[in-house]
């Protein structure tokens, strides 16, 4: 009986940690691996960025640039 739990467990924290380790670029949006010095997307100095302030941001305050482009 213990034997899931103590499964159930390690599989949490392991999540947890992986999760931990995900960050978002604060200038594209590029999600990207915490091991990361610049986005791959934007080029970005993502070692200046503080965790901290991705934290304190909300979703629905952001403001997304789109450039509409016609499909032939």
């Amino acid at each position: 009986m213990l034997i899931p739990l103590l499964l159930l467990l390690l599989v949490f924290l392991g999540f947890n940690s992986y999760k931990s380790k995900i960050n978002t670029c604060s200038n594209c949006g590029a999600i990207y691996f915490g091991l990361n010095k610049t986005c791959m997307n934007c080029g970005l100095d993502l070692e200046d960025i503080s965790k901290n302030d991705q934290l304190g941001n909300k979703p629905s305050e952001s403001t997304i640039e789109v450039n509409a482009e016609e499909i032939k």
